[in-house]
């Protein structure tokens, strides 16, 4: 994968994991029996979200980076948030791959 795209990909799966942490807290939060923090639910939330909008930046930037149509595909991962990005990642693995071989 060229060193620009990796670059990319990688803070694109960091944010996926601060994401899945905030979801983790946010979700046993709000199941717990005591009485909810407000404060501390709105924290998460927020997290949350600019956790998913910083992978989506940056999956935006890796699939410009590597020559695919940078519309069709944000929609796609905005709308079928894990299937899409884990196609992308995979076909731009692949061309990766391909292009090694040859």
């Amino acid at each position: 994968m060229k060193p620009l795209v990796k670059s990319a990909v990688e803070s694109a799966l960091i944010a996926l994991l601060v994401a899945a942490c905030c979801l983790w807290f946010l979700i046993s939060a709000g199941a717990s029996e005591d009485d909810v923090n407000g404060a501390k639910m709105t924290l998460l939330a927020l997290g949350l979200a600019a956790s998913l909008i910083a992978h989506w930046t940056y999956m935006a930037l890796a699939l410009k980076r590597d020559g695919r149509p940078l519309l069709g595909w944000t929609v796609g991962m905005v709308l079928l948030f894990p299937v899409v990005t884990v196609v992308a990642l995979v076909l731009m693995s692949a061309r990766d791959e391909e292009s090694r071989a040859v």
